[in-house]
């Protein structure tokens, strides 16, 4: 009979293999996500926009396309006209964000000079740009214009962008851009910003989220976040920050001068973006796919399930029970949250 000498030998052993072993991963709902359409695309997905029953992509290297959500039908740009009859090459677009309710589209082109389109899609069959926004738009990074439901004097739409370090907000008559109405400078390099009613939120990489009074621009909090704050979303009194190699975290930001962070989740691959809306939440985590969350409660989510079967993801948006990925080798996959 083997000694207890052996015995004891083997019980050690088996302790270290043990304790070498990874963690078992978060049980997920595998039913949860039904894949509706892939939808392939020329070029690489890096942006998407959803307004109504339409989803906007910018395809960088691919120009746009719009997608009815209704049937799926695509239409591809490459190049629209302009006010003037000429034609305007759609070369490089990086970033995309629709105002349906004013009937614009804002298109951010890299090629050559960078610069934010403004398109007329009040007749979708004859796109046509009427402006451009110049000036504090090189290296944008994160893009978004909005509805003024109570116009403001003459302005019907307001932007915030990051470009560079900075985060500018301005907005748009209908008509005539005349200019950013501020810019803040914030300690790091802005990969990402969001708005309420009282503050801007910028999303600061390795400096995290940092919180400013819209009414003077003044800061009124920080919070520092493991890894680099990519993009953030505000739903609530919570802030969602997707924050490359570290991550999801959540931020309660009822008391915007002293932030508290409630939540982490350590996501595989690169968390890039972060969508909120329906009482889901979503991130984009480059080679680790799109990660889905449950927000039954706000400062605590629950993980579902992951998404790998995309490929490396760019961005993802939660629209009308529908998730939407853009994915770099996959084009758009769009999938139905199954209550």
């Amino acid at each position: 009979m083997p000694s207890r000498r052996v015995f004891a030998g083997l019980f050690i052993i088996l302790l270290i293999i043990m304790g070498c072993a990874k963690r078992s991963t978060a049980w997920q709902n595998p039913d949860k996500l039904e894949l509706l359409r892939q939808i392939p695309i020329v070029g690489n997905p890096m942006d998407i926009d959803v307004e109504g029953n339409n989803v906007y992509i910018a395809q960088d290297q691919g120009g746009f396309s719009i997608v009815n959500l209704s049937d799926y039908s695509q239409k591809w740009y490459t190049s629209i006209k302009s006010s003037d009859g000429s034609v305007v090459d759609m070369i490089k677009i990086r970033k995309i964000s629709a105002v349906g309710a004013r009937n614009f589209l804002f298109i951010n082109e890299t090629d050559g000079t960078d610069l934010i389109r403004i398109v007329d899609i009040s007749n979708p069959d004859s796109l046509k740009v009427v402006d451009a926004i110049t000036g504090a738009t090189q290296d944008i990074s994160d893009m978004h214009f909005f509805n003024l439901a109570t116009p403001q004097g003459s302005y019907i739409i307001e932007t915030t962008y990051t470009s560079g370090r900075n985060v500018y907000y301005g907005r748009y008559n209908g008509t005539l851009w005349l200019g950013q109405d501020y810019t803040i400078v914030p300690p790091a390099s802005a990969s990402g910003a969001a708005m309420d009613t009282n503050c801007l939120y910028v999303a600061d990489q390795q400096h995290g989220l940092v919180i400013y009074n819209r009414a003077n621009q003044q800061k009124l909090g920080q919070i520092v976040l493991p890894g680099e704050a990519q993009k953030v979303k505000v739903s609530g009194n919570y802030a969602y920050v997707a924050s490359r190699q570290g991550g999801l975290h959540v931020v309660d930001i009822s008391d915007p001068v002293h932030p508290v962070k409630t939540y982490s989740y350590d996501t595989t691959g690169y968390a890039s973006a972060v969508d909120v809306a329906e009482g889901y939440l979503a991130v984009s985590s480059g080679s680790g796919g799109v990660y889905l969350f449950s927000l039954s409660s706000p400062a605590q989510p629950k993980f579902l399930q992951q998404l790998t079967e995309c490929g490396y993801t760019n961005t993802v948006r939660i629209h009308n029970g529908k998730l939407i990925v853009g994915a770099r080798d996959m084009g758009v996959m769009i999938y139905d949250i199954e209550d």
